[in-house]
């Protein structure tokens, strides 16, 4: 609506003390003082119905008669429209819906949780619970966002429900929620990752690489089966349940989950885990799995090549045979001709003979065996362990005594003198300790080229990342629940933590100079989407989102989300 001055006329909704709702029209003016629009020429409009209809005064109809003839709404754009127009932004109520409740929040936040949502759906996430869970999938995808939003105890889920948008969100009561847990099974559990794998396997004509590790999770329950006494690095009174991923070293996305006892090491897990994943149906042909040296074993590898397993593994330093190709190729690994300056490290591979238990026989194959040395380091530790061996021997030398701590980390470097006055540094000690320093090995059935073996390998830190986000930011470092529901709660806090791990590589992939993570936060970025919100309808059963500012646009780019809607229903 416009005045003869061509002044453009806005309109909104005020609700009075008893409740009844009436639409104003208003102008605004700038105000030169404050630098800023200020509302003028305020004009009652008339009584806001029920059913979103406006009963136009018969002074405002009289002042502007575009509005006397036939009925108006108030609209999502908060525009006086016809009723065509507005029951196309606002469909009629379906009586049998029964996903929310009549106590309802008049404002709600609404960017975070469109923008998981959207991801997930993105992703196929959502897709692949459906096909798995049922008439459970959305509420196991709603439990997770909520996780992923900070929640704790799923008691306090239906308040944060009620303020926040959801998509088809449901009442859900703390018993509702452990039933829904309750009925996740280790087939389902599975079968949802079989499905998220073969969805990677389809995006590319490359091999994948998927890194393998586990974490260890305390529990107070006593009913949990797999929980036992393990070798917690935190609270070690509790018992602990072990969990492995399987993550994707490209985005983070979590493929596959597994866990078993926590007495068992990773050593001996690694068959069980490998077992679980072929049961599952996982087709592996294209995948290449890297591991740490907390599963390197000979038995292992022997298993992976019986496997017919592509696979990049660290090896720990406690071979014979590794250290005796450490000390045969020393000199190689300080040739320049053996250097890449990008990754700062001198490699030598040789091969290693295996044989594998095929379906014919037994097949003789080679395996690579990339040794390293990263420069500076041996010189580094040398230099540690002397600076404190000589303060030891001051402190010695003036009669003082030395701190248990200390004296156990340099007895060995230290000799006495058979009358037992005077102590000298043990040079050759030394240097035995800081023989195999700064070196490290890996095998490989897959990867020739030592550097690029390297390169998949540090690549394994976005499983750690899984495990810092599933530990830190989902609920994940502790379970506090029972032997019927602990299964649904680790799946819950897994998908909120390959939600996280796909908003955190989507920010990173589509960063630019103007556009980045805020303080490079993903709590800030969260917290940025979070404060879009969006208002009810009271008489239209519908969401209306405010004005998205410049920066939550560039946050929904950064995600690579779609602008929400106005009208969110």
């Amino acid at each position: 609506m416009r005045t003869a001055n061509n002044d453009r006329w806005h309109f909104t909704v005020q609700t009075s003390s008893q409740g009844n709702s009436y639409v104003y029209a208003y102008q605004t003016k700038w105000d030169p003082v404050s630098k800023t629009s200020r509302r003028c020429s305020k004009r009652y409009v008339g009584r806001l119905t029920n059913d979103g209809r406006v009963n136009i005064s018969d002074k405002f109809a009289k002042d502007f008669p575009e509005y006397s003839q036939g009925d108006f709404y108030y609209g999502a754009d908060k525009e006086l429209v016809d009723e065509a127009t507005y029951r196309h932004d606002f469909p009629a109520k379906n009586v049998s819906d029964k996903t929310e409740d009549n106590a309802e929040d008049d404002t709600r936040s609404a960017g975070l949780t469109w923008a998981i949502e959207q991801i997930a759906i993105d992703s196929g996430l959502l897709e692949d619970l459906t096909a798995v869970f049922k008439q459970d999938a959305r509420d196991l995808l709603h439990l997770a966002i909520y996780k992923l939003d900070g929640g704790r105890s799923m008691a306090a889920y239906d308040d944060w429900r009620r303020s926040v948008y959801l998509r088809q969100a449901r009442c859900l009561s703390s018993q509702r929620i452990s039933e829904i847990l309750s009925r996740v099974t280790q087939k389902q559990f599975e079968d949802f990752f079989c499905l998220r794998h073969k969805r990677k396997l389809g995006e590319t004509d490359s091999a994948v690489h998927y890194a393998l590790d586990n974490t260890s999770i305390s529990t107070y329950s006593e009913t949990i089966e797999d929980a036992a006494f393990g070798h917690a690095k935190r609270d070690p009174q509790l018992k602990q349940i072990n969990y492995t991923f399987v993550s994707d070293q490209k985005t983070g996305d979590i493929v596959f989950a597994n866990t078993y006892e926590g007495s068992i090491n990773d050593v001996v897990a690694l068959k069980e885990v490998l077992y679980h994943m072929q049961s599952a149906g996982l087709d592996l042909e294209k995948v290449v799995l890297v591991t740490d040296r907390g599963y390197c074993s000979l038995l292992n590898v022997q298993k992976m090549l019986n496997l017919n397993l592509k696979f990049i593994q660290g090896v720990r330093l406690t071979e014979d045979s590794i250290k005796r190709n450490l000390d045969r190729y020393r000199e190689a690994l300080r040739d320049v001709s053996f250097y890449d300056a990008d990754l700062n490290v001198y490699a030598r591979s040789i091969k290693e003979p295996w044989t594998q238990n095929a379906d014919t026989g037994r097949v003789y194959c080679d395996v690579f065996q990339h040794l390293y040395r990263f420069p500076g380091e041996d010189e580094a530790a040398m230099r540690s362990i002397v600076t404190e061996v000589n303060a030891v021997l001051d402190t010695l030398a003036k009669g003082n005594g030395v701190a248990p701590d200390t004296w156990r980390n340099c007895q060995r470097f230290l000799r006495c003198s058979k009358d037992k006055k005077t102590w000298t540094r043990n040079d050759e000690a030394i240097r035995r300790a800081i023989r195999y320093a700064g070196t490290f090995v890996i095998r490989s059935n897959v990867q020739a080229d030592p550097f690029r073996a390297l390169e998949a390998y540090r690549m394994r830190s976005v499983v750690e990342m899984d495990f810092g986000q599933f530990k830190n930011w989902v609920d994940g470092d502790r379970l506090r629940c029972t032997q019927s529901s602990y299964l649904g709660k680790l799946f819950i806090c897994t998908i909120a933590t390959s939600l996280r791990l796909m908003m955190l590589r989507r920010a990173h992939d589509n960063e630019s100079a103007g556009v980045k993570i805020p303080f490079n936060s993903m709590d800030c970025l969260m917290a940025k989407l979070r404060s879009l919100k969006a208002d009810k309808r009271r008489t239209a059963n519908a969401w209306i989102l405010r004005a998205i500012s410049k920066k939550q646009r560039e946050l929904l780019s950064l995600l690579s989300v779609a602008l929400p809607p106005k009208v969110l229903r």
